[in-house]
């Protein structure tokens, strides 16, 4: 019996990888403006999107939250979650809220206070004061666990800070005014790319190369 050799194969099966797909403009001009906004490389923040695991419409959406607020995405001050439902949701984490409040050029410091009252080892409210140059008190805001806990695993992982984290938050809202709208965008099944296996210290595997090791 005559063996296959390469050479027998349908060039449909010996043809390139396909290439890269098309760049999309809007994604390519919001990099180009974010980048700008923080001065760094272009190139720096376009490889940045291209690691990051997340539909092209989730990825503007995050540009366009980092342009709106002056938040860099490459250092963490925007952030983004997969929710159980398939729906991606893009939030400042603490680094953010730290990087708008020092931002501010009325803000003149902070102090956090908390409830001797513990339940479970975890004070039951917490209270954040900002002091701003042009007020002559300080605005605070005071947050109870019970209200502000969620099932979410960090909050049974490290709960006093989260504790601290939320009610910095809300009152970094209340003395400056900043206002983030619900960042969230549904994704449904269609629509999303199954991802691939491979780790990033792998390459594309070679095609050609597979079909040759299987005809030895």
């Amino acid at each position: 019996m005559k063996r296959a050799s390469i050479q027998d194969l349908p060039e449909d099966l010996l043809e390139e990888d396909p290439p890269n797909p098309p760049s999309d403009p809007k994604l390519d001009t919001l990099v180009t403006e974010v980048a700008n906004t923080f001065g760094i490389i272009t190139q720096e923040l376009s490889d940045w999107t291209k690691e990051a695991v997340v539909p092209k419409e989730v990825l503007k959406l995050i540009l366009r939250v980092a342009k709106r607020y002056q938040l860099n995405p490459i250092l963490g001050q925007i952030d983004w979650e997969l929710n159980l439902d398939g729906s991606y949701e893009v939030y400042i984490p603490i680094d953010g809220w730290i990087a708008m409040v020092h931002r501010e050029p009325s803000f003149k410091g902070l102090t956090f206070s908390q409830a001797t009252e513990i339940e479970e080892g975890i004070p039951i409210w917490m209270e954040c004061s900002i002091y701003r140059a042009d007020l002559i008190q300080p605005m605070t805001v005071r947050e109870y666990y019970a209200e502000l806990k969620t099932d979410h695993p960090i909050w049974n992982q490290m709960p006093r800070r989260m504790l601290r984290h939320k009610t910095l938050q809300q009152c970094a809202r209340l003395a400056f005014g900043i206002s983030v709208p619900e960042l969230k965008i549904p994704i449904t099944p269609p629509m999303l790319e199954k991802p691939a296996m491979v780790y990033a210290s792998q390459s594309a595997p070679d095609r050609k190369a597979i079909l040759r090791q299987k005809l030895i």
